[in-house]
């Protein structure tokens, strides 16, 4: 009795989230986003707050701006050189096909609710589904809607035929379509957009408007069609292992700091997709608006994509039941958002 109750009065003066005895479990984050952006603000808050529900137990690296792409980025997940990753759906499908059908889909989704109710609908059998890869979410984000930038003026989707366009590498499927079609794709990672658009070797850019200030691709391309034509849908992802090396009852608490972290990550990069439109305008941008037939054209152009990428690129069950969710919240009388 002498023995016990100091320890168990020791015990309640401890403060809760003391780390744990033994070496803290270390986890290295890698993500494409570049330092200083929103995104990166925000992991590195979750970082913070990691540190202090676990009292130091867990130590939380960011990695932004890696010069990898996230192709290369997955396979560094599975070597073990990073223990976690922020990526979009490219970066997913390398673990998993089923993510997808959140961002793969062109001209499905009219705006951010039937986003969040399709992901909604399908979160946990994602989740499941990544999580029998040997990851585990940690939180959903989106990075904007993805629009045309060009150095000329383009509207109607055979006007980008004679353009040479920015491809990710990631997506070998992609480039192949878009030959088919007509186009002509130029498959490049990230950090090689500037110089591309620099020397010319690519005139146009399918990327959301924020991403396009950030990276300042306003000083080559100089106008946009406001077509939105899929989301950027991602999410941060840890390996189940080293998950599981973290004691079970701090495990909640950082689960729920990532989860906040998902609701601020997309609510920012969300205001300022519009913000960034704005700004562009001021240095210059056109931005062309498109009339009811323009958008039926684009619509037509994603008609002929679909038997290409459902069954391929975007499992069938899962296009064939996202075209059912989306469906199913407009029959709810869900009016496009203004």
């Amino acid at each position: 009795m002498k023995i016990v109750l100091p320890c168990l009065i020791l015990s309640l003066l401890l403060p809760l989230g003391a780390a744990p005895a033994g070496k803290p479990v270390e986890i290295n984050l890698a993500t494409i986003l570049p330092a200083g952006t929103s995104g990166h603000q925000r992991l590195m808050e979750m970082r913070d707050a990691w540190t202090k529900s676990s009292g130091g137990g867990v130590k939380l690296g960011i990695r932004v701006g890696t010069g990898d792409g996230e192709q290369q980025i997955v396979r560094q997940l599975r070597t073990g050189r990073y223990q976690a990753a922020l990526i979009s759906a490219v970066g997913l499908s390398e673990i998993d096909r089923s993510v997808t059908c959140l961002q793969l889909m062109p001209m499905t989704f009219r705006d951010w609710r039937e986003v969040d109710y399709v992901r909604e609908k399908l979160r946990d059998e994602l989740e499941g589904r990544l999580r029998d890869k040997g990851f585990e979410v940690l939180f959903w984000a989106d990075a904007g809607w993805v629009r045309f930038f060009s150095k000329t003026p383009a509207v109607h989707p055979d006007e980008f035929k004679a353009l040479k366009m920015f491809v990710w590498t990631g997506e070998p499927h992609q480039l192949d379509i878009m030959r088919s079609l007509g186009y002509q794709p130029v498959g490049l990672e990230t950090e090689q957009i500037m110089p591309a658009l620099s020397t010319g070797m690519i005139n146009t850019i399918p990327v959301p408007p924020f991403i396009a200030a950030a990276g300042q691709y306003n000083r080559y391309l100089s106008h946009m069609v406001d077509v939105n034509w899929v989301p950027i849908v991602g999410a941060a992802i840890v390996r189940r292992e080293v998950w599981e090396k973290i004691p079970a009852e701090l495990r909640p608490a950082l689960k729920a700091a990532a989860s906040a972290t998902g609701e601020a990550f997309r609510a920012k990069t969300r205001a300022e997709d519009d913000a960034a439109i704005v700004a562009l305008r001021e240095r210059g941008l056109t931005v062309h608006p498109v009339t009811p037939e323009i958008t039926a054209a684009w619509h037509v152009l994603a008609g002929k994509i679909y038997p290409q990428i459902r069954g391929t690129i975007v499992p069938a069950e899962l296009f064939d039941r996202v075209q059912r969710y989306v469906a199913e919240f407009r029959a709810n009388g869900a009016a496009p958002a203004k």
